[in-house]
């Protein structure tokens, strides 16, 4: 099974009336990154900050978590490489209940031996490494962690943005001449929440990074059914992109996960189109 494969099969599996759709929750660990990719928005204009989560906003998150009874999929990625935080092992124990995945471009474990072994102790479900330099390093992943679940995405050269969801990033990388008429069903099924315990609007938004709540003050459940959230869904289920400043430059398809998610809210939550 390709990542892309594994990836779509555990959100959908994630499923769940009880959490209101949400199934995918994407957790940042880090805001810094020790790349430049010719991709992302950090080679134009994104700032590069030494933010990390710390392990007591990791501890309110689980808290959170629980009290939502959340039982959807966990990935630590975000706009930084999550291993650059010197307390992720010690983050990752706090949410292994839910088995997190972890997307890294491999560059801290070169320098820990010992990394992996330590997050997959702690709890860590699966490791997905994104290689961009060559076909010997991508290889030499697959013999180094051979005994643990193990994704590696070949980002080596030109490859195909399509198959690795790359877009521009929420109109951060450059802006598209007319806002695309068709659904969104990420703010359906998915949400973000950043290394201070804020929670964001999209992963894909890199230019406003809309914060639509904050754990330290608010539960899962009011941020992902309030009013604002409602109105976001009702205008991306018609399309209706340019209403919204975070979508109206965003070129991502947003409608190849997240379809029960999407069904739920409208069959439940007077969402129309």
């Amino acid at each position: 099974m390709d990542y892309k494969t594994f990836k779509n099969n555990r959100i959908n599996q994630a499923f769940s009336i009880e959490n209101f759709g949400l199934s995918q929750i994407e957790i940042v660990f880090s805001d810094l990154c020790n790349r430049t990719c010719s991709f992302c928005p950090r080679g134009v204009d994104y700032p590069n900050s030494n933010d990390n989560m710390s392990v007591e906003d990791a501890e309110l998150i689980r808290q959170r978590l629980i009290e939502f009874n959340y039982k959807g999929a966990a990935t630590i990625s975000g706009k930084g490489e999550p291993l650059l935080n010197k307390k992720a092992v010690e983050c990752i124990k706090k949410l292994k209940q839910w088995k997190p995945l972890l997307i890294t471009n491999g560059d801290p474990l070169l320098k820990d031996e010992t990394l992996v072994e330590r997050m997959f102790e702690a709890g860590l479900g699966h490791l997905i490494i994104s290689e961009y330099d060559s076909e010997e390093k991508l290889n030499m992943w697959y013999r180094t962690y051979k005994d643990y679940p193990l994704f590696v995405r070949n980002l080596i050269g030109d490859f195909s943005y399509e198959e690795a969801s790359i877009s521009n990033r929420g109109g951060a990388m450059y802006s598209i001449n007319e806002s695309l008429e068709k659904a969104c069903y990420l703010p359906f099924y998915k949400t973000v929440i950043d290394f201070d315990a804020k929670v964001q609007f999209c992963n894909n938004d890199w230019t406003y990074k809309y914060e639509i709540g904050d754990l330290r003050k608010q539960s899962l459940k009011e941020i992902w059914l309030s009013e604002e959230m409602m109105l976001f869904r009702k205008l991306l289920a018609n399309g209706m992109r340019d209403k919204i400043k975070m979508c109206e430059n965003c070129d991502v398809k947003g409608n190849m996960i997240g379809q029960l998610s999407f069904n739920y809210f409208r069959k439940n939550h007077e969402i129309h189109c």
